[in-house]
């Protein structure tokens, strides 16, 4: 049987915690602010 669980309940299983989500990107609150870093990163470089 398959559950339906809320987004707001997102768990990482391996870490022991729940998964911050950026829910504009529709991915991980980690992932948002990775690609932003990467983004900036290549502008600078890019100067």
């Amino acid at each position: 049987m398959t559950e339906f669980i809320r987004a707001s309940r997102l768990y990482d299983v391996e870490a022991g915690q729940r998964v911050r989500w950026d829910w504009g990107g529709q991915q991980p609150v980690a992932e948002s602010e990775a690609r932003v870093q990467r983004a900036v990163a290549e502008v600078e470089r890019e100067g």
